[in-house]
């Protein structure tokens, strides 16, 4: 079995995966920063994980943070975010780390690490380029209808949710997924 690499403060922002959670400034210790970027994002850390300020998330130099924000309090500019340690994962483009699911916060797909606590066996792991390929593709059968007059088909909805599901627990291609819809019909 691999050992689980544990990460604290010397080397959480090398390579890694992680979803913050959106906090109040009242929760951010009464110190200055551990250490500021050039980018200017500060951070804060504690016994149990580590304050982030920043105004920009997502790819973070060699990692991949994001923010899990209420969606009341979304605006633009800095925002707070805390992460315990164990909420770091390894990151990198070449293992088949990702999957893809429903953020149940936005209602948005969204990629996830294997190693978070939610992971089903349903779901097929892929590298991160790749599952950014997928999640082109979902976003275009989310949010464009004119892919559906090339599949014979009764209900959008029905259509989209069949092959978002097939993207997401198959290896099949889209264009496989379309010809096994309208044999799903017959």
């Amino acid at each position: 079995m691999v050992k689980k690499l544990i990460f604290h403060k010397r080397n959480f922002f090398k390579n890694t995966y992680c979803i913050f959670d959106a906090v109040d400034a009242s929760l951010l210790p009464k110190k200055t920063p551990d250490y500021t970027s050039r980018s200017g994002s500060q951070y804060f850390y504690t016994n149990e994980g580590v304050f982030r300020i920043s105004s920009h998330w997502g790819r973070a130099a060699t990692c991949r943070w994001r923010l899990r924000v209420n969606i009341e309090s979304a605006e633009y500019g800095q925002k707070i975010g805390f992460a315990k340690w164990a909420q770091f994962y390894t990151d990198n483009d070449v293992e088949p780390l990702y999957f893809i699911d429903k953020n149940p916060y936005s209602e948005a797909y969204e990629y996830f690490h294997k190693d978070e606590p939610f992971f089903e066996e349903r779901f097929i792991l892929r590298t991160a380029p790749e599952t950014r390929k997928i999640l082109r593709q979902i976003k275009t059968l989310s949010t464009e209808t004119s892919w559906a007059k090339y599949v014979i088909h009764n209900d959008i909805e029905d259509l989209r949710s069949y092959l978002i599901n097939g993207l997401i627990t198959s290896k099949k291609p889209l264009h496989e997924l379309k010809n096994s819809y309208e044999t799903f019909l017959e």
